[in-house]
């Protein structure tokens, strides 16, 4: 397993990745919501911020990808809103706005933020921690300062595996549990 930055021979498959495990039991428009939302920006906005691991035939298997500034990514996301709401899935631009507004109060100490996917046959072996050191490494040496992200409450695993790679619970409410990681503490690197 290789991991490497994204290329843009790989958009199709991470946005497979991205809503495989919607494929064949959620409507169209929120599997294209998830694609606009937890995707897009991403490949299209900030490909820099973007990798991926892959195989032997050097076919994407999973990504991690993120935002580096939260200022520049509210910025650029607006016209992302726009397609998100043309989609006709106006009940999910409230959880749009509550996972900005939970970004947008840590962007002083944690200004950017991740998402991670990899195919199931392809976790919990160490895939998800390779993609996560190369996209800490790739922030570190833009000196940025400290990296968040929400996670459902009650996605136990995940929240394991982003406290084994040195993240810490910031808040947890309703809309997820929100996790931190500074950047500038290299004592909490990735185990």
């Amino acid at each position: 397993m290789q991991i490497r930055k994204y290329a843009p021979k790989d958009k199709e498959q991470v946005i497979f990745i991205c809503v495989n495990d919607m494929l064949g039991r959620c409507s169209q428009p929120l599997i294209d919501y998830v694609e606009w939302m937890f995707c897009r920006y991403y490949i299209e906005i900030e490909p820099e911020n973007c990798f991926v691991a892959v195989d032997e035939n050097d076919v994407a298997v999973g990504y991690i990808f993120g935002a580096s500034d939260y200022d520049r990514y509210e910025e650029c996301f607006s016209e992302y809103i726009e397609k998100i709401r043309n989609i006709g899935v106006e009940r999910y631009l409230s959880y749009v706005k509550s996972e900005m507004q939970a970004h947008e109060i840590h962007k002083e100490l944690y200004p950017a933020h991740l998402h991670i996917n990899i195919l199931p046959e392809y976790q919990s072996k160490g895939v998800g921690s390779r993609l996560m050191k190369a996209f800490c490494d790739n922030l570190c040496a833009q000196q940025t300062r400290g990296i968040m992200l929400i996670v459902d409450n009650d996605n136990v695993g995940a929240r394991k595996f982003y406290e084994r790679n040195g993240f810490t619970l910031l808040t947890e409410n309703q809309s997820g549990a929100a996790y931190a990681k500074d950047l500038t503490d290299t004592s909490r690197d990735v185990q």
